[in-house]
């Protein structure tokens, strides 16, 4: 990185306005993060909302989990 592209942590006594070369950073930042991580990001989400919907129904989930298993286990 750039001594241009680095991000400015304080305004030494001027405006904190937020410079052109800090924008193009960003906006290179992410792109990059988009552009990689969105696969990842999407599966991270649905695992949350798989565990969400899981914990809030444990009984059911321990139900079901134990007639698959008694099934396969009939089945072999």
């Amino acid at each position: 990185m750039t001594q241009s592209s680095m991000w400015r942590t304080s305004s030494h006594g001027e405006a904190a306005d937020t410079t052109s070369a800090e924008l193009s950073a960003l906006r290179e930042h992410l792109a990059l993060c988009n552009g990689e991580g969105a696969r990842r990001v999407a599966m991270h989400c649905g695992v949350r909302r798989l565990q969400g919907l899981v914990l809030g129904r444990r009984v059911s989930a321990v139900a079901v989990a134990a007639a698959m298993v008694g099934i396969t286990w009939l089945v072999l």
